[in-house]
């Protein structure tokens, strides 16, 4: 007989949020309507080109989920550990780092993966159902990155 301890896997599957593609575009939008007031110059056109290419890698990777790199789904399993499967089907294990941020609107993934790679899951309230975010939240705040902190210890 389990424990009171024990929690059952949490798959996580953020659909598209409505949130973060506002986000992202009003955030590229707002860099480059600072590109004007830099001063004249046909060197301030490559200036724009950064910020298009930005714009386009962030929301098609990362609002569109359409890349093979992206983040489809991130399963927590009851021992801890976690299991990102990306869009193209490949899975690979994860850390949890420290740094993972949790409000009610907004919980930011942020993933080790080696020594190298890190990779970040934003999932805004519209991208999940409620109570699934709420038990996220909820584990966060209790477990979080602790056993992944301890495993780094031993």
């Amino acid at each position: 007989m389990g424990t009171h301890r024990e929690r059952p896997p949490l798959l996580i599957r953020p659909g598209f949020s409505r949130r973060f593609a506002w986000f992202v575009g009003l955030t590229h939008l707002a860099a480059a309507a600072v590109i004007p007031l830099l001063g004249d110059g046909p060197l301030l056109l490559f200036l724009w080109f950064p910020v298009v290419l930005s714009a386009l890698y962030v929301g098609y990777v990362d609002v569109l989920r359409g890349a093979p790199w992206s983040i489809g789904s991130v399963l927590w399993e009851s021992d801890g550990t976690w299991r990102i499967r990306f869009v193209s089907g490949a899975e690979c294990e994860a850390h949890l780092s420290p740094a993972t941020f949790i409000t009610l609107p907004l919980v930011v993934l942020n993933f080790r993966l080696g020594l190298l790679h890190r990779r970040t899951l934003p999932v805004f309230a519209d991208a999940l159902d409620p109570d699934h975010l709420r038990r996220l939240r909820q584990r966060l705040r209790i477990e979080g990155a602790a056993r992944d902190r301890v495993s780094e210890v031993s």
